[in-house]
């Protein structure tokens, strides 16, 4: 039987390895995990918070100090819909103000835009190929209120939040849809699809 020393030291070990599995899955991918559907496409984007390593998923800005409006941007791989991404961004408003004990909340329209990914990176003087992961950008501004509303724009948080995450958990995105979304975002990307 290992000894305490040998255990920790065997758990320590066991998470470098780990860390450096991440690191490499990571690189390999241009800074994404390598999640593909079993088609060789990305995988549709779930409800999870990005940031500049990993964007996607949600992040939010704004919100500060008292403030009753933020700014929530949800990155999306290419084979996830505008509407998904739309709901991910309701869901992360939703579920802040409730955080915030706000009552309701009013989102802008959405604004949809896309993120080409690099073709091409320079390393020593040379020109090396990457496969580019090209995303979707949902982006949506958001204020609170503190009172029920009869306004049909204001929309109540935690039911709100509880009803889209539902829906998001349960959605399955065909795999003919996937398809067609990347290879939609690769012409507007100016490249043949994948």
């Amino acid at each position: 039987m290992p000894s305490g020393s040998e255990r920790r030291s065997g758990i320590a070990r066991t998470a470098a390895v780990a860390a450096s599995l991440a690191a490499l899955q990571g690189c390999a991918s241009g800074g994404q995990p390598l999640s593909l559907t079993p088609g060789g496409l990305p995988a549709v984007t779930g409800y999870t918070e990005g940031n500049a390593v990993m964007p996607q998923g949600y992040q939010v800005s704004g919100g500060g100090g008292g403030d009753n409006a933020l700014r929530v941007t949800v990155t999306g791989s290419a084979t996830t819909p505008n509407e998904r991404l739309l709901k991910i961004a309701l869901v992360r408003a939703a579920q802040y103000g409730a955080e915030r004990n706000s009552k309701t909340f009013r989102a802008s329209g959405p604004n949809y835009t896309v993120r080409c990914g690099k073709t091409s990176v320079s390393e020593r003087g040379t020109q090396r190929a990457l496969s580019p992961t090209d995303y979707r950008v949902a982006t949506i501004d958001v204020t609170f209120g503190t009172s029920a509303s009869s306004d049909p724009a204001d929309r109540p948080t935690k039911p709100t939040a509880e009803a889209l995450l539902a829906e998001i958990q349960a959605e399955q995105i065909p795999q003919e849809t996937q398809a067609a979304l990347a290879a939609q975002l690769a012409q507007a990307c100016g490249r043949t699809a994948p």
